[in-house]
């Protein structure tokens, strides 16, 4: 939020800059029903006071932009200067997997091999093996696309309808919603948000999806 009227988000790794009135909440349109269900009180509409003294963006000039706002331009990330999040070589880490379009798919458990110059790393999937399968696939990637693990949190005995979780699916976490649970509650029907599908899930291959935003869970 910049103010009580513009916010501003990265979208793979540009900025962009929107007018509140061109935001909504994110739902999914499946078998005949909107979820989360339109009625949900924890996504009614509400205006958060915010203190522009507290606000850290920075440019060149000093001040953040917003003769731009409601428009969407992309704002070049060399003018919102931000604090880098720093990774330390050995640590374990999740990188984001794009796809061709620059938008992230899931996020896949690796380790940092070693920090490169402008903010890159080296890192090891720890579940991506090489095209001959000697060994993990090794990359370098930039450090918008790396974030710590989430913490250890208690998963729930069973989850419910609606429940916003990561699922474990080809070797990273992908986040979707619970559609339906099964009988017994220890398998789930998964909308995955990124690819549409609807997939079963058992249990363990759920956690509870948290959100990484400046350097916070």
């Amino acid at each position: 939020m910049l103010d009580n009227y513009n916010c501003m988000f990265r979208i793979s790794s540009r900025f962009l800059l929107f007018g509140v009135n061109q935001l909504r909440h994110h739902r999914t349109w499946f078998n005949g029903d909107w979820i989360p269900p339109l009625n949900d009180e924890d996504l009614t509409d509400r205006m958060m006071e915010i203190d522009s003294n507290q606000l850290e963006w920075e440019t060149d000039s000093g001040s953040a932009e917003t003769s731009t706002a409601g428009t969407g331009n992309i704002l070049e990330e060399s003018d919102q200067k931000t604090k880098e999040e720093e990774f330390s070589e050995g640590e374990r880490v999740e990188v984001a997997n794009i796809d061709e379009d620059g938008f992230n798919q899931a996020w896949l458990a690796a380790t940092i091999v070693k920090p490169v110059e402008n903010n890159r790393y080296i890192i090891r999937y720890e579940t991506l093996r090489t095209g001959n399968d000697t060994g993990f696939l090794v990359k370098e990637m930039d450090s918008l696309h790396i974030r710590p693990p989430p913490p250890d949190i208690p998963v729930p005995h069973q989850f419910k309808m609606f429940d916003n979780v990561d699922a474990l699916y080809k070797g990273g976490w992908w986040k979707g919603i619970i559609t339906r649970v099964l009988p017994r509650g220890s398998r789930y029907k998964v909308h995955l948000d990124n690819n549409g599908k609807v997939m079963e899930f058992k249990h363990s291959d759920l956690r509870l999806h948290l959100d990484w935003i400046d350097r916070k869970w």
